[in-house]
């Protein structure tokens, strides 16, 4: 059920604007101006505040240059006793994490800087990019450090964004991640993931999204354009209910992100509803009358959709496990729509069932492993693959000398 807190004849008056936002084109002033924001914030009521994961399906059908769809804002814990004995003082890392379009189609994560005390010496905390490889640094609005990577996603269709929070069982510190899933084809894509550097840490309190239009000047970027966004099958995995949550209520709103220089001007028209199953939101296009507009929009709204109580998550499927006999190298496949791999753990007995070599990891792109040399090649692999949900599938692998001399001693 959708739940609309407004007066049916406020209601009507702003969709006749909204809907009238075409006769007439923006002055020459007007076109160095931005269109406004869109926001969504979850209601957390049902949950305990702290969460593991977070789950969210977008689609926008009117994607122009200078929008960014942010589908996470997060905040993670940070008064864990063993990150306040490392970092002294520590508020928490926060950031934002999304789609967007500047040129060409991209996905974004990014980790603000945090700042700590050391013997009288304010100092940076910053997230480290673990994959893909490199080291991106940002400023602006703030310092940091990012991905900012192409992802082909098209204008139209729906996606679905995970953010996963693990402890990585190498460094021992919180590693966190995002996944993007093309629900067409059913495919899943690790898009980066970092090394936050805390201890015992995950996501907390609110989150949020938004639609930016992040600059302007021209009407292909500006506040003459429209641009839209959807949203539903909201959820967050609750670390202390160790199940999902729902999150089928939001408050919708519009804002000029708080800006006070003249080039951030927001300006145009701004709508957003829901229907039975998602949110929406639009900004941008010509209105009439920008201050009778303003007068008579609706500034925020709380909307509840219907959505399944639980996510539908998929199933984990391991293709293929090969080893190069002259390499000893290990490598596995994942079915194609299989769910994302988080951890694995290999291990390798030989023919008298004793353990020779065993490997355990926490990195979601490993799909290879180098076996070390061993007295004999009479050897079985077994793989265990745990996902990004906690499920498990497991597969082996046995040379021919193996075969060979367990059955041999089987007939003995």
């Amino acid at each position: 059920m959708v739940r609309y807190r407004m007066k049916n004849k406020t209601l009507f008056l702003s969709l006749v604007l909204a809907l009238g936002f075409v006769s007439r084109a923006f002055s020459a002033e007007e076109l160095k101006y931005m269109a406004y924001n869109f926001y969504a914030d979850p209601i957390m009521s049902e949950t305990s505040g702290k969460y593991n994961s977070f789950i969210i399906d977008f689609k926008a059908d009117k994607t122009p240059l200078a929008t960014y769809w942010s589908l996470l804002n997060f905040n993670f814990y940070a008064k864990s006793p063993k990150t306040q004995e490392a970092y002294k003082g520590l508020r928490g890392v926060h950031g934002y994490a999304g789609l967007q379009n500047s040129n060409k189609k991209v996905g974004i994560l990014s980790f603000w800087e945090a700042k700590y005390q050391k013997d009288g010496e304010t100092l940076i905390l910053n997230a480290d990019r673990i994959y893909p490889e490199g080291s991106n640094r940002f400023g602006h609005e703030g310092d940091g450090t990012n991905c900012i990577y192409p992802y082909e996603w098209e204008s139209g269709q729906w996606y679905r964004m995970l953010m996963h929070t693990w402890e990585d069982i190498e460094k021992g510190t919180t590693f966190a991640g995002t996944w993007f899933l093309d629900i067409k084809s059913g495919e899943w894509k690790l898009f980066a993931y970092f090394d936050t550097h805390l201890y015992d840490s995950f996501l907390v309190y609110g989150v949020s999204q938004f639609m930016e239009n992040f600059y302007g000047g021209d009407v292909k970027t500006n506040c003459n354009v429209e641009r839209d966004i959807y949203l539903k099958n909201l959820y967050v995995f609750d670390r202390e209910k160790k199940d999902w949550v729902s999150l089928h209520t939001v408050q919708l709103s519009y804002g000029d992100g708080g800006g006070k220089e003249e080039h951030q001007k927001k300006f145009g028209a701004h709508t957003f509803g829901a229907t039975e199953d998602h949110f929406w939101g639009l900004t941008g296009g010509v209105v009439e009358d920008q201050a009778a507009y303003e007068q008579a929009a609706v500034k925020k709204q709380i909307y509840t959709i219907k959505q399944p109580e639980k996510p539908e998550l998929g199933s984990l499927k391991i293709a293929k496990l090969s080893l190069d006999g002259k390499k000893k190298n290990l490598s596995w496949d994942l079915d194609e729509k299989s769910t994302p791999q988080l951890a694995y753990r290999v291990r390798a007995v030989n023919a008298k069932g004793k353990v020779v070599f065993e490997k355990a990891g926490t990195r979601p792109e490993v799909r290879s492993l180098a076996l070390p040399a061993m007295k004999s090649d009479a050897f079985k692999v077994t793989l265990t693959v745990v996902d990004v949900f906690g499920n498990k599938a497991e597969t082996e692998y046995q040379t021919d000398l193996y075969k060979a001399a367990t059955k041999n001693v089987a007939k003995n």
